[in-house]
């Protein structure tokens, strides 16, 4: 059975030579493995097509040599006494088509802690991740065995016979992607001792104090719509952590007088950066206002830029569904432990302006596990971590070995 592999090289292989090639697992946070991260983030940051893709940018930031020390010290502080942490073994890791950069985070977390890897691209070649398979290429060129025998990216479709040969060698699979996806994987069989992440559709949000936002400088005004822009606008709104609807805490006046500063200063910062969704985005979007505001989900409908804002007097009859391409729910409330009727369990990110640790907190004691696994400031919704959907990464790509005294 032929396949293209896009790393290492470029090209039709057989797949059962592709599988034999992956030779080596690594020990945790090795010195190769953390070496190769920070050659490959300084790739990135060099390259003249990578730096035109701020996420493809954001992903060398996350993997500079000062955050992989930041992980190696954190995974340090996971040691016992009476355990000694070994790699899984091979990851499968079979990432959405959505999130370009998706891939590398999910390998950077499995090569760290030690694990061979096989990843599977989609059929259709994006610009971003041509580039850093490129990168990815042109340094791994120069690595030892070690790395050369522990990766292969292998790009095909939907064939069912690829998934199940790949899956029946894989210790761990990790599967993002729509709920409908994770069920056809799901249907393909693993080894009795394998285990599966999987990371299903997900709905974000977004929270502000308006009499916060209100009392802040010009400055960190200013500061938070360049976030908000980041956390609504890369990948048009279509990353699991994006936000889809803010939720303002306050009185009606000051949450108004919030809401349309904050959007306009929004509204600049898309004018600045010359974000422009495609025609086809914008008549889809279009639709779904019209369609959301003749159901009665919003009760106000109004273009500012670039967004399409609708007005949502309450959160119980409304929908998850979600178009994308700068669309933003806005709902306001008293006290924000008002949201927590609203809450199930595929809310994943929450991100906040305007409150403390201890009132964020007391609203994840209060909802006691309905929803919600993040809550993060502005600026940080698609700024991946090792707790991601509930999952502590670092714990779930590794086993424990209990030794006994």
């Amino acid at each position: 059975m032929y396949i293209e592999q896009a790393v290492p090289g470029r090209g039709q292989v057989e797949l059962s030579d592709a599988l034999a090639g992956l030779k080596y697992s690594l020990q945790p946070f090795s010195d190769e493995a953390v070496s190769f991260c920070d050659e490959f983030s300084k790739g990135l940051f060099k390259d003249a097509a990578a730096r035109r893709y701020p996420e493809i940018q954001a992903l060398a930031f996350w993997m500079r040599r000062a955050e992989l020390a930041r992980m190696q010290a954190e995974f340090a502080e996971l040691a016992r006494q009476d355990t000694v942490r070994v790699p899984r073994g091979t990851v499968f890791h079979i990432p959405p088509a959505n999130v370009d950069t998706i891939f590398i985070y999910s390998w950077l977390i499995a090569v760290l802690t030690g694990n061979r890897n096989i990843i599977r691209l989609p059929p259709r070649v994006t610009e971003p991740t041509a580039v850093i398979c490129r990168v990815f290429n042109g340094l791994l060129a120069a690595a030892g065995s070690a790395l050369r025998q522990n990766t292969v990216m292998l790009r095909y479709g939907h064939e069912k016979e690829i998934t199940e040969t790949i899956s029946a060698v894989a210790d761990v699979r990790i599967v993002w992607g729509g709920d409908d996806t994770i069920r056809a994987i799901r249907a393909i069989p693993l080894p009795p001792h394998a285990t599966e992440l999987t990371f299903a559709d997900r709905y974000s949000f977004a929270v502000i104090h308006a009499g916060r936002y209100l009392a802040a400088g010009a400055g960190q005004k200013q500061k938070l719509a360049e976030a908000y822009f980041n956390d609504i606008f890369w990948f048009d709104q279509m990353a699991c952590s994006s936000p889809r609807l803010m939720v303002w805490q306050g009185e009606a006046a000051e949450t108004a007088a919030a809401s349309q500063e904050f959007l306009a200063l929004l509204q600049i910062q898309t004018e600045r950066r010359g974000y422009q969704v495609q025609t086809a985005t914008r008549l889809n979007r279009f639709a779904y206002a019209c369609g959301a505001a003749v159901d009665g989900v919003a009760a106000a409908y109004r273009n500012v830029g670039e967004l399409t804002i609708l007005d949502v007097e309450s959160l119980e009859r409304f929908s998850r569904k979600h178009c994308g391409g700068g669309l933003l729910f806005q709902h306001r409330v008293s006290a924000l432990e008002e949201v927590v009727p609203f809450i199930e369990r595929r809310d994943q990110t929450m991100t906040y302006f305007g409150f403390e640790l201890e009132e964020l907190r007391a609203f994840a004691a209060r909802l006691n596990g309905r929803g919600v696994d993040r809550i993060v400031p502005a600026g940080q919704a698609l700024q991946f971590n090792r707790f991601w959907d509930g999952y502590d990464l670092f714990q779930e790509l590794t086993r424990h070995v209990y030794i006994g005294a």
